[in-house]
């Protein structure tokens, strides 16, 4: 199915305002950049949600406004990717927009890599991570008069803030700096998934709350799309902070679609978009572009300017790259992705064609002619689309959606250009969205919580103590106690079995845990040769081979050594990776599924595993695992990873007596929510792991409930 949409552009108004703090006397900033200034200098305290459009300048409203007070602040970025370019950006902002000031301004990338490479030279007696974090922060915040920026990830945020990077009952082990920033800024708050967003809401809340000698954070900026009626209720009733959506009062006034070029005075942050709307499945993009759609494909790339392809999986990039490499001899093309980000900027500078995923999808910045995108979700929709930004002519865009969606988007009835505006709200409508998993709040959030309050009790005195659980659970109640029946202890205290042990170590990180697999990348020119990758990834398509850690010792060079023994402790395997293997004629590489061994028999046969509604989540100290060829290359080393994953790994499961489709339809789970094959003797099961088994036993729960209360006559 194929249809076209023309779309409007989005301006925005600039205003004239020469005591905006930005050194440029001919910078006019747009309304949501002077509000957000305005609420700075009013307000003393506040949590603001800015959701201007892609390009609009929503870093700026937050960072002028900081470098005017001279405050530290800390920003949240969800990737290690966005956080390196977002460090050039903003030093780059910093030297042009604030030449005097920003001078004075200190800023530190964080990320687990930067503390064990940039930071060990500079604090060499530090011998850990959290060592290098606190003396670090302890040389910018303690020792030094001038602001500092900080941008890290959410994870390290919560690991600092819930002590993980010190030692229980030592608290000169813990990063005390954090207490010093006044102000925390969130970017891309909207792609957090519900376990993310209750960690990262609950963890501000709860800084925000302290007493100031205790804790200065007063202003939290979320950096956004437009907020669910969910989060709006958050905001407004969790939350201490007062709350202030910064675009509310001029939503139709400084904003404003356009047909071909923006109105003097106004600001072009999206051009106008001929956009070919084609369907495809989600992960099976390639097909199309390589299959029926290839001449097309090829003579969109070989047309003047830059091309940007922004695909969902890493194999698919590897596909269409090596192919259009191929065809297009003489254009530059370039490929980013996990496995290929070295030499980042020269690409960008360079490429006439790009080849990506969401790599590419968020914060990097580059200029693009033209574009083809897959969109599985409405999220993805948008935020690719917005690739396409500050240029007033139109410009040219194929994208590929699921068949339902382009359906959908053919029905759009149009005279002239559509507005984005419309175009959003069909796609709220067009894509079906998987159940948000509501009880995920008061079974997991409220437990992680719970864990996280005691083990802040345990490290204060008695008096202490009691006020640290008290006003914890009210936080609680707050954040996760808004159902019916309300949330009681006990509730909570049910859940304390699947709390302890695994379910501690996968909820008290932001994203949760996963497995992944060393990889020493032996591809010419690799970028990292030494990282950590998504173990099921590797083995559904990359060409690896495995080995035991003192084989994979003896493979690595020993300039590698240092890299390996730290990340060692964090992964299930250990491969060399050359490259991705070819697909079979329906282009799927390797079949990966689960094995039973002894203890899940135990676990699925016995006790409260005997069927799905009872069964809960438990950590399971091994699993085993078989790939099957599917017309690829076996991994005849396969043995090397079943031994680490028998002997060394506890994960967290839940098991459903079904095949995964079966489940994924029953529960309407979505793509992105992965199950695995199981095998349990002769019968067929599936198996979803780390937050995916919390996700799925609440899915498995909330239909059960729903199925009582059917039964009861009580109308849905």
């Amino acid at each position: 199915m194929r249809t076209t949409l023309p779309l409007t552009g989005v301006e925005l108004r600039r205003h004239d305002d020469p005591e905006y703090p930005i050194e440029d006397p001919e910078f006019e900033p747009y309304a949501h950049q002077q509000d957000l200034r305005e609420l700075f200098r009013s307000s003393d305290e506040f949590l603001a949600v800015n959701d201007s459009p892609t390009g609009g300048g929503k870093t700026m409203s937050w960072l002028a406004p900081v470098i005017e007070r001279g405050e530290h602040a800390l920003a949240v970025y969800p990737t290690n990717a966005l956080i390196h370019d977002q460090y050039d950006q903003l030093t780059d902002e910093l030297d042009e927009s604030f030449p005097e000031r920003g001078s004075d301004v200190a800023v530190l990338p964080i990320t687990a890599d930067t503390l064990r490479t940039r930071y060990a030279a500079e604090y060499p007696d530090a011998k850990t991570n959290g060592e290098r974090l606190r003396a670090l922060l302890r040389t910018y915040v303690y020792q030094r008069e001038d602001p500092v920026l900080v941008l890290t990830n959410p994870d390290i945020l919560v690991m600092m803030r819930r002590h993980i990077y010190g030692r229980t009952g030592d608290s000169g082990s813990r990063v005390r700096q954090l207490n010093e920033f006044e102000s925390v800024v969130v970017d891309e708050f909207h792609r957090a998934g519900r376990k993310e967003q209750n960690t990262l809401l609950f963890s501000l809340d709860e800084m925000y709350d302290l007493p100031e000698f205790q804790c200065a954070l007063s202003k939290i900026v979320l950096l956004s799309a437009t907020p669910t009626t969910r989060l709006e209720h958050r905001f407004e009733e969790a939350m201490s902070a007062p709350y202030h959506r910064v675009t509310t009062e001029w939503e139709t006034t400084e904003e404003r679609p356009f047909d071909e070029t923006p109105t003097n005075g106004w600001g072009a942050v999206m051009p106008p978009v001929d956009l070919d709307v084609r369907s495809a499945s989600t992960f099976d993009t390639a097909s199309e572009l390589l299959g029926e759609d290839w001449d097309d494909t090829e003579a969109f790339a070989r047309q003047p300017g830059r091309t940007v392809f922004i695909l969902d999986g890493i194999h698919e990039v590897d596909e269409v790259y090596t192919r259009l490499s191929n065809a297009l001899d003489d254009r530059t093309v370039v490929r980013i992705d996990g496995f290929h980000r070295g030499d980042l900027e020269e690409k960008l500078d360079g490429f006439d064609v790009l080849v990506s995923n969401s790599a590419v999808e968020v914060g990097i910045d580059f200029s693009v002619d033209r574009l083809v995108f897959s969109a599985p979700d409405r999220a993805s929709f948008v935020q690719r689309l917005g690739r396409l930004r500050t240029e007033s002519e139109p410009q040219p865009a194929r994208c590929y959606v699921p068949s339902t969606v382009a359906a959908s988007l053919s029905e759009i009835e149009h005279e002239g250009r559509v507005p984005r505006t419309q175009l959003v709200e069909m796609l709220e409508d067009a894509y079906h969205d998987p159940r948000e998993f509501e009880s995920f709040d008061w079974r997991y959030s409220a437990a992680e919580a719970h864990h996280h309050i005691e083990r802040r009790a345990r490290d204060a005195n008695s008096e202490r103590a009691e006020e640290i659980r008290e006003e914890g659970w009210e936080r609680i109640l707050r954040h996760f106690g808004g159902g019916d029946p309300p949330l009681t202890r006990s509730d909570v205290e049910a859940h304390a079995d699947v709390i302890d042990s695994a379910v501690e170590r996968t909820l008290q990180w932001y994203r949760g845990g996963s497995l992944q697999a060393l990889v020493y990348d032996r591809t010419p020119g690799a970028d990292d040769p030494i990282q950590t990758y998504d173990l099921f990834y590797l083995l559904r398509h990359g060409d690896v081979e495995f080995f035991s850690r003192p084989g994979f010792d003896e493979v690595v060079p020993d300039e590698h050594a240092g890299d390996v023994s730290h990340l060692a402790p964090y992964v299930t395997g250990y491969c060399t990776y050359d490259g991705t293997i070819e697909t079979n004629d329906d282009r799927y590489g390797r079949s990966v599924r689960l094995e039973a061994i002894s203890e899940i028999y135990g676990w699925l046969r016995a006790g409260d595993g005997v069927d799905d509604e009872t069964r809960k989540p438990r950590e399971l100290g091994g699993i085993s695992i078989d790939v099957d060829p599917d017309g690829a290359d076996r991994i005849t080393s396969i043995e090397h990873l079943r031994d680490e994953m028998r002997e060394d790994i506890d994960v967290l499961c839940y098991a459903v007596a079904k095949h995964p489709r079966q489940v994924k339809n029953q529960y309407d789970l979505g793509t992105f929510l992965f199950l695995y094959p199981l095998t349990v003797g002769d019968e067929q099961w599936c198996a979803a792991l780390g937050v995916d088994a919390l996700y799925l036993h609440c899915a498995v729960q909330e239909s059960q409930n729903a199925v009582d209360l059917e039964s009861l006559g009580i109308d849905l």
